[in-house]
């Protein structure tokens, strides 16, 4: 966090500004004031100027050039096990030249080369940075072993657990532009795999078939959600095969695999709003432009909530449509377009404020159990979420007596009409734009 410095920063003497101000202790850790002796309490510097703006503006350069203001946000070394596999992991590509000038240059480090700093928040130890490099020296050690020696199977020093490479993972799924629900879901699954353990983290090595039937035992017995649990099972085993992709893990088997899953209680099947539902949901939103639009735009498109949250409005064939989930989604068929309904071109359709599709959810959800409260349903609220719109749109559009062939290219489930070229490849064609307004037109108008 970077200081704040205002105009009484700057003095005048006569008719000339001066920088100046006192050298706090934290000050003296900077390069350009540890050579200050104690004895020195204030800094006083001319800025050769009568004029007073000017003055402002040449403090302002020069306390960037001291590092007060501006300074970049200090990141903490990574330490320990995180900082060798991260090493390990980029070490593994490089030339042998750049993998010697690495070594050089931890090795300087461990031998005191470098200063510890300060920041507002924290302070970088010799210890932090001894880590650091110390377990980079260990991953280069490692790099140089595998590369001289092809059959090298010695332990690594630090073991693969789950908490470090479902991280791993995470980074990973972030970069592929994974939505944060898809991130969080890994790290759910990771968090109640550990509490049913009782432990801070578990090496994936010591995860055994056997293990992972227990859980699933116990998963039964507490009579979780078969939906819920299965996702479970398969991002661990994610995690798991992604910790062998990136040679973290000789290859053995995958524990999460192949588990079978029998005698879990039914999941809650989900009930379509009705319109008096969805009436009593606007009424209580009324005074709420954000969860106003969120109910409407999802009663005539039938998106996702997380597809709503990211949809883009475009034009295409001199119609608008939402783009939806443009860089891929929760199916393969989840990149599609839906027109614009001719109620929802009458209204000025803004951009979110809230931070993601998970906290808008939540509001949602709060509007949803007060709009069930209010009606006496409050006891079936299970049965009730933001996905209830889209199981009325598919009802809706059903009951219009339009095939489920004919509805996906709207629902974004499975691409409706498939044709084969000449050479026999199957492709799927998205319906005429003519067609997707008429079945979204099918929609009837909300008398609210």
């Amino acid at each position: 966090m970077s200081r704040k410095y205002h105009k009484n920063s700057i003095s005048k003497n006569g008719n000339n500004y001066y920088l100046q101000f006192h050298i706090k202790d934290w000050m003296r850790t900077f390069p350009p004031f540890n050579h200050f002796p104690k004895s020195k309490k204030n800094f006083k510097e001319s800025l050769k100027t009568s004029d007073f703006d000017l003055a402002y503006e040449r403090a302002k350069i020069r306390l960037k050039e001291l590092q007060l203001i501006d300074r970049p946000e200090y990141k903490p070394l990574e330490v320990g096990a995180k900082a060798y596999w991260k090493g390990y992991q980029e070490y593994k590509g490089m030339s042998d030249n750049d993998l010697d000038e690495m070594y050089d240059y931890h090795l300087d480090i461990i031998d005191g080369s470098t200063n510890p700093y300060i920041s507002d928040e924290l302070v970088i130890t010799d210890e932090e940075h001894f880590s650091n490099s110390n377990n980079n020296l260990l991953a280069i050690d490692r790099a140089r072993e595998e590369r001289n020696s092809p059959f090298y199977d010695e332990p690594h020093p630090y073991p693969v657990s789950l908490k470090v490479t479902f991280q791993r993972y995470m980074d990973e799924l972030k970069a592929e532009g994974k939505p944060s629900k898809t991130q969080n879901k890994v790290k759910n699954a990771a968090k109640r795999f550990l509490n049913y353990r009782g432990v801070a983290d578990i090496e994936l090595r010591l995860i055994t078939p056997k293990i992972v039937s227990d859980y699933i035992k116990y998963g039964r017995l507490k009579n979780w959600a078969l939906s819920t649990f299965s996702n479970d099972i398969y991002y661990l085993g994610a995690v798991f095969d992604f910790s062998k992709r990136e040679g973290l893990l000789k290859n053995i088997a995958n524990p999460f695999r192949g588990q079978k899953m029998r005698n879990f209680k039914d999941p809650i099947k989900k009930e379509p709003f009705t319109y008096e539902m969805i009436a009593k949901l606007a009424e209580l939103t009324s005074g709420d432009k954000e969860l106003t639009q969120l109910i409407y735009v999802s009663y005539y498109t039938g998106m996702r909530l997380d597809e709503i949250f990211t949809a883009k409005l475009n034009r295409i064939e001199n119609t608008r449509v939402f783009n939806v989930a443009e860089k891929g989604g929760k199916t393969k068929a989840a990149s599609r377009i839906i027109p614009l309904h001719s109620e929802l071109k009458k209204y000025d359709l803004e951009k979110w404020t809230s931070p993601s599709s998970n906290a808008l959810g939540k509001r949602f959800g709060r509007i949803k159990n007060k709009m069930l409260n209010g009606l006496g349903m409050i006891e079936h609220k299970k049965k009730y979420s933001h996905h209830s719109f889209r199981h009325l749109f598919s009802k809706t559009l059903l009951t219009a007596r339009y095939s489920e062939l004919e509805t996906t290219d709207l629902m974004g489930h499975k691409k409706s009409n498939i044709g084969r070229t000449e050479a026999g490849k199957t492709y799927f064609a998205r319906q005429p734009m003519d067609k997707l307004i008429q079945m979204i037109e099918s929609i009837p108008k909300l008398e609210i």
